[in-house]
């Protein structure tokens, strides 16, 4: 019989105070988008920090007896595009996207950090059990690293330079049972939002930040039960890959170095939406 799980006297903190959206410019060609808190420049994407955790505690009316406890969260990617011009209109520009197909099949997916076991997001190993509760943390820190610089094969294979870049997410994140039968108990969960929406000019032959118009949000928090948004429910029910940290990864990937396509355009003129100051 499954553990009876006091979902009443469950306390689920979440701290998010710290995610602050930056963008660090590395003249070495590239920018990373980033939340602050945790961020690590120098050795990314490797030895980052969390930018907001989580933690569950509820009471339970046994010995947990197989039962395993974590967070699983769902992730979307919305938008991610990113466009480049030439420094005078005949150099052209060139524009990704990587959150449509081919490059990504489903911008709907189960996520995960490092390789943990599904549905889980992060290893259960991080719970624990002190009679009578159970105990478990979460956390998170979604960033974008974008080369400053792209050929257009269009334009002799000239440089272009990046103008604008876009990457919009959302995710579900919730605290899961799960029976030794493979039940899963959805007990409660919270929704949030990373925007990064940041624009260049180029001074010196060096990207500087124009304008940001990145947000964090916290769409809603502490609600009890299983998501009730209708995207989610088919991997709420049958939560399988491919996880979003690996397929979000390889569509970028393809987007940007693939052939073009719906994920890359090479063109001849300029976008419109170049801003007069771009070049300088």
């Amino acid at each position: 019989m499954a553990v009876t799980i006091l979902d009443s006297q469950l306390q689920l903190l979440l701290v998010d105070g710290d995610a602050k959206p930056d963008v660090f410019i590395n003249p070495v060609g590239h920018i990373i988008c980033h939340l602050t808190k945790g961020f690590q420049a120098g050795t990314f994407p490797l030895g980052q920090s969390d930018a907001l955790t989580a933690g569950a505690h509820v009471p339970l009316g046994g010995d947990p007896g197989g039962t395993t406890f974590g967070f699983v969260q769902i992730g979307r990617s919305n938008f991610y595009g990113a466009f480049y011009a030439g420094r005078i209109p005949r150099e052209g520009s060139v524009g990704v996207l990587a959150h449509v197909p081919p490059a990504l099949a489903n911008p709907i997916m189960l996520d995960a950090s490092g390789a943990a076991p599904i549905p889980f997001f992060q290893d259960p190993s991080r719970t624990s059990f002190i009679r009578p509760k159970i105990h478990t943390t979460w956390g998170d820190h979604p960033a974008s690293k974008v080369p400053s610089k792209l050929k257009n094969s269009f334009a002799s294979n000239v440089d272009n330079f990046l103008f604008q870049f876009i990457d919009d997410r959302d995710f579900w994140t919730i605290f899961t049972a799960q029976d030794p039968d493979g039940t899963l108990r959805y007990i409660a969960n919270f929704r949030w939002q990373v925007r990064y929406d940041v624009e260049f000019m180029w001074r010196s032959n060096q990207p500087v930040l124009r304008r940001s118009k990145s947000a964090f949000t916290m769409l809603q928090r502490n609600r009890k039960g299983r998501p009730q948004e209708p995207e989610v429910q088919s991997l709420l029910t049958t939560p399988v890959g491919p996880r979003a940290n690996v397929a979000f990864g390889g569509a970028i990937t393809q987007a940007f170095f693939g052939p073009r396509g719906p994920n890359r355009s090479e063109n001849p003129r300029p976008f419109t939406t170049v801003p007069g100051d771009f070049w300088g």
